[in-house]
């Protein structure tokens, strides 16, 4: 083999283990973000860290999430199985099913998948989605959900005024540091249809709950500080804001990047068609980077098979914000 031969099999490992190596930092960020989440929660998950956290889950985001990297940690199958009994009511399946459309291409496969674990703890509006004709209930465990301080947000205005769009905009209202917010950017951070949420909005705004601004296009906004008296008094959430965070965006990106990584590893796509899709995915969550002030190197510094080295910074600057709890 010529020298030149030599060097181009010694580029192709490397390239390949880089790719492995992102696989694993990626499972690795999931992974963290899921289990804390569920901690939050009452689940068996306890924190990996004492740091305490004022990013609003996304109830839907996290399942679909879970779901996805459930291979990388046993314990989230069995917390899945938790969830599936006492849990879902507090979830919107049109709003899941939307979601997992618009995961990675369409990953239509991790709704079935919780979809059918619903249905076997009883709840029948998810049968007709799980791709099971009739199921045998499990029992339900006798456990309790734990929904306190910032985090359980979305979910305890659910469990008070139920599952549906104007719950959800409370929420984002109160997690976006009490700016005005149009109905395309609700609709967009919440996956519900802008008619929905105009429809919502209109209907708040009429009991004074939120207020509509006279610009146009119109924006939307709420006094978060009477809602924070209601429902979190005396805890960290009476004393700090909670922060809206998209991780319909994040958990995507995440999901997505996995799938990527695999496909380098498994030699499925040549290096260069793994580079521009790993170039495609960035610039498609550049608007979600932005909003968490995560930093994204400019790709045209990276030109073909040098964008893992970009991909790698973006994969590394996401690891530093979600570590950071801010």
């Amino acid at each position: 083999m010529s020298i030149s031969n030599n060097l181009l099999s010694k580029q192709v490992n490397n390239f390949e283990s880089n790719w492995e190596d992102l696989g694993i930092k990626i499972d690795k960020i999931a992974v963290d973000l899921i289990w804390n989440q569920w901690a939050y929660l009452g689940s068996m998950a306890r924190p990996t860290s004492d740091h305490q956290t004022l990013r609003i889950i996304d109830p839907e985001a996290l399942v679909l999430a879970s779901v996805a990297f459930q291979s990388s940690e046993r314990r989230i199958s069995e917390i899945l199985d938790w969830w599936a009994g006492i849990g879902t009511p507090l979830l919107s399946v049109q709003r899941m099913k939307a979601m997992a459309k618009k995961t990675d291409g369409s990953r239509m496969d991790l709704f079935v998948d919780f979809a059918r674990l619903a249905s076997q703890y009883g709840h029948r509006s998810w049968l007709k989605y799980s791709a099971l004709e009739n199921v045998e209930p499990v029992e339900i465990q006798n456990s309790e959900l734990l929904l306190k301080g910032c985090p359980s947000l979305l979910l305890r205005l659910r469990a008070a005024f139920g599952v549906g769009a104007k719950a959800d905009i409370i929420a984002l209202l109160m997690g976006t540091s009490g700016s005005e917010v149009t109905v395309s950017t609700i609709s967009t951070h919440l996956n519900y249809t802008q008619k929905a949420t105009r429809d919502s909005l209109k209907e708040m705004a009429m009991s004074g709950i939120v207020r509509e601004s006279s610009s146009r296009p119109a924006t939307y906004s709420t006094n978060r500080k009477p809602w924070l008296e209601l429902l979190q008094p005396g805890d960290l959430g009476h004393r700090h804001y909670p922060k809206w965070t998209m991780w319909t965006a994040l958990f995507g990106f995440l999901i997505a990047a996995q799938s990527i990584c695999l496909a380098a590893v498994s030699k499925d796509l040549n290096g260069y068609l793994v580079a521009s899709y790993a170039r495609d995915l960035v610039e498609s969550h550049l608007s979600a980077f932005e909003y968490h002030d995560v930093f994204v190197p400019d790709g045209r510094e990276y030109p073909g098979l040098e964008y893992q080295q970009a991909f790698s910074q973006v994969i590394e600057n996401l690891e530093r914000w979600a570590k950071s709890g801010n």
